[in-house]
C-alpha cells in the first residue's frame, strides 16, 4: 500500500517544502521591510523591493508580494494615490499566480483600509460586506481585526453606538493578542465614539493609553493620528483653547516626522531606481542596435564592392569584346587588301601560320562572323577569338602602316 502511493507522497512533500520555503522567504522579507520602515528608512525599503520586482527570476507571487509591501510603505507616509497604484500592480501580478483567491481577498482588504483612511466610507463598507460574506477567507488575524474595527467605526457614524463599541472591543482583543503595536489606531476610534457618547473620562483614558503605546512601539504616525483626532474632538466641542495646544503638539511632531519630505525622498529614490533600470535597458538596446548597424553597414559595403567588381568585370568584357571585334575587322581588312596590280597585298605564305589559322583567315575573308566561324569549324567562339589574337600577333598588323 505504501509503495503504491509513495510517488504521490513524495510529490506532496515536495510541494509542501517548496511552499513552506517561499512562505518563510516572504515572511523574512516582510520583517525586513517593516524594520526599515519603523526606522524611517523608506528609500531602502523601496530599493529592496524593486530588486525583487525587476528580477526576471522572481515568480508572479513574489512580485505581487513586493508590490503589496510597497503599498504598505506608501500608506505609512499617507500617500494613498501611490498606495492604490501599488495595490493595482500587486493584483495584476497576483492574478497570474496560483493563489488568485488569496490575492483578490488581500487586495480587497487593503483597498478597504485605504478607502477608510481617506473617508470614502461607502466604498469601504461595500468591501467589508464582500469580505464578511467570504468569512474573511485567507485574511490574517490582524487584517480581520482592522476590518472589524472599520465596521465598528462606520456603525458609530450611523449612530449605532452599542454595536460600534462591541465591534471596537472585539477588534482590540484581536489586535492586542497579535499586534499590540497597532492598538493606538483602535484607541483613536474609541476616542471619537466616547466623545459622541459624552463619556469624556473614557475618551481621555483612551487618548493617554494610545499615546503610551505609540511611543513604546515607536509609531510616530499613531502619535500624529491621536493628536489629530483629539484636536478635531476639541474643535467639534468648541473647546478652542485645548484645540490650539493640541495642534501645537501635533505640529512639533510633524517637524520631526516630516512626512511630506519623506514622501518626496521616497518617490525620488523609486524614480532613480526606475531611471537606472531604464538606462540599463536602453544601453542594452543601443548595444544591439550598434551590432545591427555594423552588420547592415558591412553588408552594404560588401554589396557595394560586389557591384563595383561586377561593373569592372562587365567593362573588361566589353573592352575585350570590342578588341576582338576590332582584331577580326582588321584581319578581314588586311587580308582582303589588294596592291596596284590587283594582287593580295598580304602574302600569307610569308608567315608561319597553322592550317587552322589559315582556315580561319579564309573564313574571315568571305565575311563570316566569329560566331559563324565557330559553328562552321565546330569549335567555341572563345577558341575563334583566341586564334584571332594569335593571328594578329603573327601578322604583326598592329605595327604595320601599310600592306604591300
Amino acid at each position: 500500500m505504501i509503495k503504491k502511493h509513495f510517488p504521490s507522497l513524495l510529490l506532496i512533500l515536495f510541494v509542501f517544502t517548496q511552499s513552506f520555503g517561499q512562505s518563510e522567504k516572504l515572511k523574512k522579507l516582510e520583517i525586513q521591510i517593516k524594520t526599515l520602515n519603523d526606522n524611517l528608512q523608506y528609500e531602502k525599503s523601496i530599493a529592496v523591493l524593486n530588486e525583487i520586482i525587476t528580477n526576471e527570476q522572481s515568480t508572479h507571487y513574489e512580485k505581487y508580494y513586493a508590490y503589496l509591501l510597497e503599498s504598505f510603505t506608501y500608506k505609512r507616509l499617507f500617500n494613498y494615490t501611490k498606495t492604490l497604484h501599488k495595490l493595482d500592480l500587486a493584483l495584476a501580478e497576483g492574478l497570474q499566480s496560483d493563489q488568485k483567491e488569496e490575492v483578490k481577498n488581500t487586495i480587497a482588504a487593503e483597498k478597504c483600509f485605504v478607502y477608510f483612511d481617506t473617508q470614502d466610507y461607502p466604498k469601504a463598507e461595500a468591501l467589508i460586506t464582500q469580505l464578511r460574506k467570504l468569512n474573511f477567507k485567507h485574511l490574517s488575524i490582524p487584517t480581520q481585526s482592522w476590518i472589524i474595527m472599520q465596521d465598528g467605526y462606520i456603525k458609530m457614524l450611523k449612530k449605532d453606538y452599542a454595536k460600534s463599541e462591541q465591534l471596537l472591543n472585539e477588534a482590540a482583543t484581536l489586535v492586542k493578542a497579535n499586534s499590540p503595536e497597532n492598538l493606538p489606531n483602535i484607541y483613536g476610534k474609541k476616542m471619537e465614539l466616547y466623545n459622541k457618547m459624552n463619556l469624556f473620562e473614557k475618551r481621555d483614558t483612551a487618548f493617554k493609553e494610545g499615546l503610551l503605546l505609540a511611543k513604546k512601539y515607536n509609531k510616530v504616525k499613531y502619535e500624529l493620528y491621536l493628536y489629530q483626532v483629539m484636536r478635531n474632538i476639541f474643535q467639534e466641542n468648541e473647546d478652542y483653547k485645548n484645540a490650539f495646544f493640541t495642534q501645537k503638539k501635533y505640529d512639533s511632531i510633524v517637524k520631526y516626522y516630516n512626512a511630506t519630505d519623506a514622501n518626496g525622498k521616497l518617490e525620488l529614490a523609486e524614480k532613480k531606481l526606475e531611471d537606472e533600470n531604464r538606462q540599463l535597458k536602453e544601453q542594452n538596446e543601443k548595444y544591439i542596435d550598434y551590432i545591427l548597424y555594423g552588420v547592415i553597414i558591412s553588408l552594404l559595403l560588401l554589396l557595394y564592392f560586389a557591384l563595383r567588381l561586377y561593373q569592372s568585370n562587365k567593362a573588361k568584357r566589353i573592352l575585350v569584346e570590342k578588341e576582338n571585334t576590332r582584331i577580326h575587322n582588321e584581319i578581314e581588312r588586311l587580308t582582303q587588301a589588294l596592291d596596284e596590280k590587283g594582287n593580295a597585298s598580304l602574302n600569307l605564305s610569308n608567315y608561319n601560320l597553322t592550317d587552322r589559322q589559315k582556315e580561319i583567315i579564309e573564313l574571315i575573308r568571305i565575311g563570316l562572323t566569329n560566331k559563324e566561324i565557330a559553328t562552321k569549324l565546330f569549335i567555341s567562339e572563345n577558341t575563334v577569338k583566341y586564334h584571332l589574337k594569335i593571328i594578329y600577333e603573327i601578322l604583326d598588323v598592329e605595327h604595320r602602316s601599310a600592306i604591300r
